[in-house]
């Protein structure tokens, strides 16, 4: 089981530290394991970003919700959204992080703001725990978004994962003013069971692009001609929410053609439009606009995940030419990947 409904249900032992520990541990674990092994994982790490970015956000102090966030990184307003202050640059600290978190090869005490004291014992401590107590300490020398957005560093480069998995942003506000020990280790275990819950929401995220993915080759078999369906299809990998206006520019199409283009993508499912116009639409792969809450999830059993058609010589065709698409993307938009 990936969590449990009620914690009550399973006595005291839910609310002591090391069992919290446990659990978060074995769930990053999963993810950790699936992101790795996943075609899937370069779309993934981006959408975490902005999801970690956005938590991030909150945390600071900034009114703002995942939404905007996605928005931001695929350039696309979102109408009835708010408008942010000009003054303040929210995003300037995303492009710093991600750099952080790529770097490969770093000890996990480099570039930090405050000299790290060992301890006696320390190595006795679990992974988690002293990632946790390091985020205390950055927020003590430096209560800047970067200390907020220091866990997924330190969990990849103490050897928790394998991978950097920027969904793990996790925090409370009260590790700001906490002088008592009670007082952190409730904090303490309030992040580690956000962490929890945001380990198992990035294995559903992962699961939902992946099967995006069937889904969009699906419809490209199905397509008379799916070169400008197939380009689409790579622009929502890594751009998942798309407007007309949008569209046309990146892919080089008139406003007509793009917004044409988008209905095609709608009918067979790769995406849903959420704005409620005629004109100005902005569209949204599905799985977001559920987790956004623009859709409303489906009832009923889970859906199967869908398969992908026999191959033949056209899918291999078609593969072929998506990945270098893909690839093609990528190389024009290196700091959509990023």
């Amino acid at each position: 089981m990936d969590a449990i409904s009620n914690p009550s249900d399973i006595g005291p032992l839910a609310e002591t530290t090391d069992y919290l520990i446990e659990r978060a541990s074995v769930s990053i674990g999963r993810l950790d394991a699936l992101v790795s092994a996943s075609f899937a994982s370069p779309a993934w790490t981006l959408r975490a970003s902005w999801t970690g970015y956005a938590r991030a956000l909150r945390l600071q102090g900034v009114e703002i919700d995942d939404i905007d966030v996605f928005s931001w990184g695929s350039g696309v307003p979102v109408p009835g959204r708010p408008r942010f202050q000009t003054t303040i640059d929210h995003f300037a600290a995303f492009t710093p992080w991600r750099d952080r978190l790529d770097q490969t090869g770093r000890h996990w005490a480099e570039d930090l703001p405050f000299t790290v004291r060992p301890e006696p014992g320390r190595g006795r401590v679990p992974v988690l725990r002293r990632a946790l107590d390091l985020l205390t300490d950055f927020l003590k020398a430096d209560p800047s978004i970067m200390a907020w957005l220091a866990l997924p560093v330190f969990l990849h480069r103490l050897g928790l994962t394998e991978v950097p998995l920027p969904c793990l942003v996790a925090g409370d506000r009260q590790l700001l003013n906490a002088t008592r020990e009670r007082d952190r280790g409730a904090a303490v275990r309030r992040i580690l069971r956000m962490l929890e819950t945001a380990a198992i929401a990035g294995r559903q995220s992962l699961r939902a692009i992946e099967d995006a993915h069937a889904i969009s080759i699906a419809a490209l078999v199905g397509e008379r001609r799916p070169s400008s369906l197939g380009r689409l299809a790579t622009l929502l990998m890594v751009a998942p929410v798309q407007s007309p206006e949008a569209v046309a520019r990146r892919l080089r199409l008139t406003l007509s053609g793009a917004g044409k283009l988008l209905a095609r993508a709608a009918a067979v499912g790769l995406v849903v439009e959420v704005s409620g116009r005629r004109a100005w639409r902005v569209y949204i792969v599905p799985d977001l606009a559920i987790t956004l809450g623009f859709v409303a999830a489906p009832k009923g059993r889970p859906a199967l995940r869908p398969r992908l058609p026999s191959p033949d010589r056209g899918l291999a065709e078609i593969l072929a030419q998506f990945d270098s698409e893909l690839a093609a993307f990528d190389a024009r938009f290196p700091s959509a990947s990023k």
